[in-house]
């Protein structure tokens, strides 16, 4: 199995999963979507410097064969869709697991 493959695996449960959270709690995505948008920009950008760091000081590396062979400086592709599933997948599970929904004029 390639990271791609395993990539898009994780994206889909997490997808299916912060779109269940939406519904059930009823919870309209525009009132997330800028706070979303925010730790995407963050986790990307931090993504992109410490996978950087880490494949340069040479505490891991890839087996060329499993990737797409797209990087951004050493950090494959592939490695910038985990921080995405984090970024759905740990509201999803705070609402599901009774957290506090946000609050705002869009909520009903």
């Amino acid at each position: 199995m390639n990271f791609a493959l395993l990539s898009g695996w994780f994206l889909l449960g997490s997808l299916a999963l912060f779109l269940v959270s939406l519904r059930l709690r009823r919870i309209p995505f525009g009132s997330v979507a800028p706070a979303l948008g925010f730790a995407m920009a963050v986790l990307t950008v931090l993504t992109a410097v410490f996978d950087n760091v880490m494949i340069a000081s040479g505490l891991f590396g890839y087996g060329d064969q499993t990737l797409l062979g797209i990087r951004v400086g050493l950090a494959p592709i592939e490695d910038f869709s985990y921080p995405l599933a984090a970024v759905l997948f740990m509201p999803a599970l705070w609402w599901l697991g009774g957290g506090n929904a946000p609050a705002g004029k869009d909520r009903p």
